[in-house]
């Protein structure tokens, strides 16, 4: 019985030694690529979550053209909002991110420009934004707030 207790002590102590990021897939590439956002996207600090859409600006839908988007470079993002008319608050924001884990990573805001008919100023908030876990649900990237 003392050996099996031991056993099961060794266990233990091993297999909290193992990285739990190596259960994760590969990390979800972000970087070069445009997204379409299914709405407003980190203009404020509580945003819960978004979803993002493979887009691309050859398709033949004008309608598609519409809406937010987001670009990732290595370690940076740019948000955008294009509408039909221009009588509208057209919001960009800049900021980077970092991977905290193959499916984990932080949102930090460095600019958050409003142009035209906005209620709201420009501003320069300098901060995390949150942290967020990243997965693929069909052709989909989920951001969700933790």
């Amino acid at each position: 019985m003392k050996y099996f207790v031991l056993l099961i002590v060794i266990y233990l102590t091993a297999s909290s030694q193992i990285d739990p990021n190596t259960y994760f897939k590969e990390r979800i590439e972000l970087q070069n690529n445009s997204w379409k956002i299914d709405g407003k996207c980190l203009e404020t600090e509580n945003e819960d979550g978004f979803i993002l859409s493979a887009y691309s600006e050859s398709t033949v839908d004008i309608a598609s053209r519409w809406g937010y988007f987001i670009s990732f470079t290595e370690n940076s993002f740019q948000t955008s909002y294009r509408a039909r008319c221009g009588v509208d608050c057209f919001t960009s924001i800049s900021g980077t991110y970092q991977w905290l884990a193959p499916n984990k990573l932080e949102l930090f805001v460095s600019n958050i420009s409003r142009r035209k008919y906005c209620n709201k100023a420009s501003e320069s908030p300098n901060k995390s934004f949150g942290i967020y876990t990243v997965s693929v649900e069909n052709d989909k990237v989920l951001f969700q707030r933790i």
